[in-house]
């Protein structure tokens, strides 16, 4: 009884594995298909035979379909002109044959360009798209030339998919295997196959070479956005001093501009622009903080050693440059909450705020750390403000009454308010 068991089994196995097999090849034409001619190879086992019928009996006249759903260049196109042509519609099916219920290739999206090489009915034969792979079983593929006749092209890598067209013994592969099943040998679709758009959703809009050209193009534009977003990657990763947002952008604003018939590109430099834009304004608002807090620490730091005599020997613009660098903190801190502004920007918005403060202007000589002004306005002998300014020289006026157009500054907790002097009213 086992050694009967086994045959069996092994008799199940080989009669499964060779239906696998005829699945994806044709050696004995029938139907309408042009029939062998004498002298032509032995008839196919009878387990290919089998197979054919089993396909007819289960589809019932799919067999005869099969050989059929296929056209080829020298079917349609004839002596049709060819051009480029724009899909007008959405979601427009690309089918197998001049049917309205054949097998869908792909559907093309609004704008889509295919390269019409002729007519059939109310369809126009199209040329098969490049994105799109086609997909042969490996087992008749040997060191890249097919052995076997009538091997199944299919759309997918299963053998209930769609047979788009037709291989013979000879015809070489150029494919790799299928990450989808490894069975399958993926290819491109031959040129010679034409598939059918409903002619309602075609615009002539250019020559066959239109088609070849936004290609080329479309190609352009994946590689510069691409290496436009590696290199604001790279640049982001470098100190804020260091970066070249200009080149960043400079890429991206020509996607924008130079490709717009490429919408979905446009799209999505323009959402990469802001997401880089924004890393890179919290880059500077990081590194203007940190500038502004260190120049106020070497400001103050250099004021505690400035000694009284240095400072009153000083030449008055000497000390006015001494002041220099606290404005320069106070505008950076400033800066960092207004992108692009300039410190002409700053003191503008600084002189809407401005007060206008009345009183003897004196000298204030007092050696002292932090001191907030390197003079004094005075009112009935009481001090009234600390002052100081990069733009008058305060020491022209020591001794007189004046009246100062200022703004308020920090005055490091001394006892009086301190100003920035704008100007000096006659």
């Amino acid at each position: 009884m086992y050694p009967f068991l086994k045959q069996s089994l092994v008799l199940v196995s080989v009669c499964c594995a060779t239906q696998l097999f005829a699945a994806e090849v044709r050696s004995q034409p029938t139907g309408k298909e042009k029939q062998a001619p004498v002298g032509a190879k032995s008839n196919p086992p009878p387990s290919l035979m089998a197979e054919d019928s089993l396909d007819m009996r289960h589809a019932s006249g799919a067999r005869e379909a099969k050989t059929q759903v296929t056209y080829s260049a020298a079917q349609v196109d004839g002596n049709f002109k060819p051009f480029t042509g724009k899909v007008t519609g959405n979601a427009v099916r690309m089918r197998l044959t001049p049917e309205a219920d054949s097998p869908v290739i792909k559907e093309c999206a609004k704008g889509d360009l295919v390269v019409i090489m002729g007519e059939k009915t109310d369809f126009f034969a199209v040329e098969p798209p490049c994105d799109l792979k086609a997909y042969i079983f490996r087992s008749f593929v040997l060191d890249n030339v097919v052995e076997g006749s009538r091997v199944n092209i299919r759309l997918a890598p299963e053998l209930n998919s769609p047979v788009i067209g037709f291989m013979n013994t000879g015809d070489r592969v150029n494919g790799s295997i299928s990450e989808k099943n490894h069975k399958w040998l993926e290819i491109a679709i031959p040129k010679h196959l034409r598939f059918f758009v409903a002619k309602e959703f075609i615009e002539k809009v250019g020559g066959p070479e239109l088609k070849g050209v936004h290609d080329k193009k479309r190609d352009s534009v994946v590689q510069l956005m691409d290496s436009s977003a590696l290199l604001g990657q790279s640049e982001m990763m470098k100190p804020f001093q260091e970066i070249d947002f200009e080149r960043i952008s400079e890429n991206f604003h020509a996607i924008i501009h130079d490709y717009k018939e490429f919408p979905d590109y446009v799209e999505k430099a323009k959402t990469k622009l802001m997401e880089l834009q924004e890393a890179y304004l919290q880059k500077k608002l990081a590194y203007l903080e940190s500038k502004a807090s260190r120049i106020g620490k070497e400001f103050h730091a250099k004021n505690e050693l400035v000694s009284f005599s240095e400072e009153t020997e000083a030449n008055p613009k000497d000390r006015m440059k001494i002041w220099e660098r606290v404005e320069e903190s106070i505008y950076l801190a400033w800066a960092a909450s207004h992108h692009q502004k300039t410190m002409t920007d700053f003191y503008t918005e600084q002189k809407k705020e401005a007060v206008k403060i009345s009183g003897i202007l004196e000298s204030y000589n007092d050696l002292v750390k932090h001191k907030p002004g390197s003079h004094l306005i005075r009112d009935r002998d009481m001090p009234k403000a600390y002052i100081y300014s990069t733009v008058v020289n305060l020491q022209n006026y020591v001794g007189r009454y004046v009246t100062l157009v200022a703004v308020p500054r920090a005055n490091n907790n001394f006892a009086f308010p301190a100003y920035f002097v704008f100007d000096v009213e006659p």
